[in-house]
Formats: structure tokens, C-alpha cells, sequence
């Protein structure tokens, strides 16, 4: 496979930490530019990563790159992507993937229009113990899924950051259920693997705040499965997915990719010696799987593991709950 020519625009934390060390190990994209308004700070990124070019507009990588990373403050994510896509360049966006459904839906309008790609960068899907944990819903090992629950999040002090753009709903376009809880919402979506009936939603804001800084989100999927959510900004909660199903559970901590506990019943080992921990194969980490993802996707068609309607879906609940507390 010929290495996908990258862009990435934006360079704050999770570019600097995560996504870019990642981009560097993969040999199936070549970064050719970065941007950032800060054109500086771009700059001093691109010197340091050895990378040749840096803008300060998105608009300069059109014709130079096959595909870019949109890592932006939440609000600017449509623009930017649409610009982009409409001519021809694939989208790997930063999560959340819009700030509301009809966000989202011109994104996917613009991707279709301009003959380009478009997949929301949900990590979470491809650590190895959730990924490990979907296959064996799927595969019936813990019957029919009764319960989710999830907890993600900590005191804001503690984020990696380079701006404070989260507190400011302009920036922001809403607070953790958008920034960070989109993760738990989505990973239930997934799991349950339809869209839920039932939403409902509660929050509070610290002072200081624009918009919410804790959340809890409750769902209810056909079948009567159900999921309960937690997201915080103000306190440390326990980073964990936790799945009951008819025949068995499962616990996989959301910062422990490697472990995996859960009772299966039709599990072999399970039969023999009960409740098990299992420790996975972690080769690099979970952006290290979605960049080799989302370029075989590109290079093959086979379908993202983030599907379109999961995106709508996973929108779709965030506008509901934003609209309960604006009524």
C-alpha cells in the first residue's frame, strides 16, 4: 500500500501526545504539513517532528495531501472538514465529530458531494479490550445485553492541554457530555448496536464554566437494555466500561487496554475456573489501530469501523439531551 500523504490541522495536546507520535510509527501515511492558527507553534511542531511544512489555513493543504486529521477546538470541526472534503480529501476527525446532528449531516453531505472519506476518530472502539469485548457480544457469549454502564473523566486540572477552550461554549459547542462523554455514548451505541428508544439527562456546571462540567446520561435500547453514563470534568470517576448481559459480564477499564475481566458461561476457561482477567497483546495503542484502520479503509472501501449511522446516532443523543435542559 502506498503511504497516505497527511495533513494534520491542529496541533494541542492530543495531536502532540498522542495522535502525531502515533502518525510518526505508521508506515502507511507520510505527513507532508501541519497547521494551526498559532503559525508559530506549528511551525516549532513541524521543526520537531522533522515535517517540512506548516500553515496557519487548512485551505493550503488542498492538492497536497490524500487525507488529514481535524484536531480543533469542537466548534470548528464542520467548517473545516466540509472545505476539505468537498475537494476530494479524506477526513479523520477528532471526537466529537460535529457539535449537533445537523453538524454532522453537512459533514457527510460534503464527503459525498466532493467524492471523499469521512470517519469520526472514536479511539476507544480500537483498544483492545473493548474491541475484544464487542467481539464476544457478538458472539453471544454474554446472551442478550441487559446493562452498560460507564464512567469516564477527572478533575479538569489534570487534562493535557494547550488552550482552555473547553470552558467556553463558542469554542466548546458544549461541555463534557460533547468532549468526553461522547466516548461512553458512543461506545454503548456501539455495543448495543441499535439506536436508544429513551434518552434522558442530568448536568451541572462549576463555576466558572459556560457549559456543563458533569454529566449523566441514561438510555434505553429495544429489548429493554439499558445503559447509564457518567462524564465529569469535577471529579475523578473510574474509567471503566462495564457490560451485564443474560449469561455474563464483562469489565474492561477504559485506560488499561491490555485487561479484560468478565464471567462467561459458554467461555471455556470460564466453566473451569470462573470469573477471568485476561491480559491482551497490545501492539502500539489505540491510535496506533485506528490510523492502520482508517488507511486500509481508504485503500480497500471496506467499511470504518465507525459507521455513519452510529455517527447520526451518537449526535442524535447528545441533541436530545441538549434540548431537554433548553426547554
Amino acid at each position: 500500500m502506498t503511504p497516505l500523504k497527511f495533513g494534520i490541522v491542529g496541533c494541542g495536546a492530543v495531536v502532540t501526545l498522542h495522535q502525531l507520535p502515533a502518525f510518526r510509527r505508521s508506515p502507511a501515511v507520510r505527513v507532508e504539513a501541519l497547521v494551526d492558527r498559532d503559525r508559530a507553534w506549528a511551525s516549532t511542531v513541524a521543526s520537531r517532528s522533522k515535517i517540512s511544512a506548516s500553515y496557519d489555513d487548512p485551505r493550503r493543504l488542498i492538492g497536497k495531501v490524500d487525507a488529514v486529521l481535524v484536531a480543533t477546538p469542537n466548534s470548528t470541526h464542520a467548517d473545516i472538514s466540509c472545505e476539505l472534503l468537498e475537494h476530494g480529501v479524506h477526513v479523520l476527525c477528532e471526537k466529537p465529530l460535529a457539535t449537533s446532528g445537523a453538524e454532522g449531516d453537512r459533514m457527510l453531505e460534503a464527503a459525498r458531494r466532493g467524492g471523499a472519506r469521512l470517519m469520526a476518530a472514536q479511539c476507544l472502539r480500537f483498544s483492545p479490550n473493548i474491541d475484544m469485548l464487542h467481539t464476544m457480544l457478538r458472539a453471544g457469549w454474554l446472551g442478550t445485553i441487559e446493562e452498560v454502564t460507564a464512567t469516564i473523566g477527572g478533575p479538569y486540572r489534570t487534562v493535557a492541554r494547550r488552550t482552555d477552550f473547553r470552558r467556553q461554549r463558542q469554542l466548546s459547542g458544549g461541555g463534557v457530555l460533547l468532549d468526553l462523554g461522547v466516548h461512553v455514548v458512543d461506545l454503548a451505541v456501539w455495543l448495543a448496536g441499535a439506536p436508544p428508544l429513551e434518552v434522558s439527562y442530568a448536568s451541572r456546571a462549576d463555576a466558572g464554566w459556560e457549559v456543563e462540567s458533569e454529566v449523566e446520561v441514561r438510555l434505553r435500547f429495544p429489548g429493554d437494555a439499558q445503559a447509564a453514563l457518567q462524564a465529569s470534568f469535577s471529579r475523578q470517576l473510574g474509567n471503566e466500561l462495564v457490560v451485564r448481559g443474560s449469561e455474563g459480564w464483562a469489565r474492561a477499564p477504559l485506560y488499561l487496554p491490555g485487561e479484560l475481566t468478565f464471567f462467561a458461561p459458554e467461555a471455556g476457561m470460564c466453566r473451569r475456573a470462573g470469573v477471568q482477567t485476561v491480559q491482551l497483546p497490545v501492539g502500539g495503542d489505540m491510535y496506533d489501530a485506528q490510523i492502520a484502520h482508517f488507511c486500509r479503509a481508504i485503500d480497500t472501501g471496506e467499511p470504518f469501523r465507525v459507521a455513519d449511522g452510529e455517527l447520526r446516532t451518537t449526535l442524535d443523543i447528545v441533541d436530545r439531551c441538549y434540548r431537554s435542559t433548553a426547554a
